[in-house]
């Protein structure tokens, strides 16, 4: 069922525009903008500088939020340099209340938020990550989304903005082939998830679900607002840059936590999904159906490795017959992920992300390849989940990409003024 709906999506599925109006249902006034900060003594005065130069042009308040979690490698003093900046207000945890996961270190955030402002309808709080180099033109189109709909929270694309070897194109792949489509159908089925980086939510939203400790905070706080009633949009056309990680073993570590923490979600909040009255048919079969994929790709791997030995014993006793059977394995795997490329190349041309015939034949080729790499993410998760051991991994950053991408913010923000009177930037949801 998700894969005929993935393939079809952009020709039988709503319009994504069709979720915004086109006129205005309310007013937002002021934007923060949330940071954890852990150990970024290397890029974090470069991420500050140019989200600031990013909010400024913005047509209401704003303000950056960065939350120091007990960093212990001169991210303090280097975060000193805006002591007296009003845009900016710095949020310092020390061991042992540090360290304690993402969620924590937003509420503290929010805390400071909620101090600054009682006007829970109006405000907007957004999570960027310290590796992220949203432009003023993503923040404008979130402002636009937000006062253009009645979602209480909406999350941009992502893109992969450090592609440089075959494990970054395949998660370039990951976040704007498969992700991008089935936020898109949730989007029709009821409401998109918070899922990544650039996520931004009503303060109302935020203060009633807060984060809890899960390893995928996105997903455990998306699931909370459901079953309160709060609905997500997502922004298609809106790519915010980030980083993707460089080596194998960062890659699995990273996709550990996100499956560990998915497996969390599903123990913590399967049964109160599945029970739910509000939450529309369809989306909590795809949501629960999600957190089942890890506990049910333990059971494909397992089956494929012993379908792989028939194979091979077949091969030898009937060559002709089980090459046959390959081939059409091959073709058929190759189909699926073909017109799924083709599907989010819909949205991808017309946000300006285009891949090249090397890039989309890797794409194709290497998917094979990238998922047996990530076979044994489902068993290490399981292992840690049953031996409780819930610690936070952190992600590696590339730190010459904050450097990279400052170099591409002065044409964006050169253009800030015709992107104001046009008042419609790169996203295409209210004409």
């Amino acid at each position: 069922m998700c894969c005929i709906s993935i393939v079809n999506s952009p020709f039988t599925q709503k319009k994504t525009d069709q979720h915004f109006s086109r006129t205005v249902q309310r007013e937002i006034k002021h934007m923060y903008i949330m940071v954890p900060a852990l150990n970024e003594a290397n890029e974090i005065v470069g991420t500050v500088n140019q989200l600031l130069r990013s909010m400024e042009p913005l047509p209401i308040e704003s303000t950056l939020v960065i939350i120091n979690d007990g960093s212990d490698d001169g991210t303090d003093i280097a975060l000193d340099e805006f002591a007296n900046n009003p845009h900016v207000h710095v949020i310092t945890r020390e061991l042992p209340h540090a360290r304690e996961g993402k969620g924590a270190a937003l509420n503290d955030g929010l805390d400071w938020i909620a101090k600054q402002t009682k006007d829970l309808t109006h405000t907007v709080v957004g999570v960027i990550d310290s590796d992220a180099s949203p432009s003023f033109k993503i923040l404008f189109n979130v402002y636009r989304g937000f006062i253009h709909s009645k979602y209480d929270l909406l999350q941009t694309e992502i893109t992969i903005n450090n592609v440089h070897n075959f494990l970054t194109l395949m998660q370039e792949f990951e976040f704007g082939v498969p992700n991008l489509l089935q936020q898109v159908i949730r989007m029709d089925w009821g409401s998109a998830i918070a899922s990544g980086d650039g996520q931004f939510m009503t303060l109302e939203m935020a203060s009633k679900i807060r984060w809890n400790n899960s390893l995928l905070d996105d997903l455990e706080f998306s699931l909370n607002g459901l079953l309160h009633g709060f609905t997500g949009g997502f922004l298609p056309y809106t790519l915010l840059p980030q980083e993707g990680v460089l080596t194998y073993r960062a890659l699995i570590k990273q996709r550990v936590r996100w499956c560990h923490g998915g497996m969390q979600c599903l123990i913590r909040y399967g049964k109160q999904l599945f029970l739910s009255k509000i939450v529309p048919s369809k989306l909590k079969t795809d949501l629960i159906t999600f957190m089942l994929i890890p506990f049910i790709s333990i059971i494909f791997i397992i089956s494929s490795l012993i379908a792989s030995i028939v194979l091979i014993v077949h091969f030898v006793a009937w060559p002709q017959k089980t090459f046959i059977v390959l081939v059409i394995i091959l073709i058929l795997g190759i189909a699926v992920t073909t017109m799924m490329i083709l599907a989010a190349n819909h949205y991808g041309i017309q946000a300006g992300r285009t891949y090249t015939f090397r890039e989309i034949t890797t794409m194709i080729v290497g998917n094979f390849a990238y998922s047996w790499m990530l076979a044994p993410v489902s068993f290490i998760a399981l292992t840690r989940l049953v031996l409780r051991r819930n610690e936070w991994a952190k992600t590696a950053h590339d730190h010459t990409t904050v450097q990279e991408n400052s170099n591409s913010f002065e044409a964006d923000y050169d253009q800030k003024d015709q992107s104001l009177k046009n008042d419609a930037p790169n996203d295409r949801m209210a004409k």
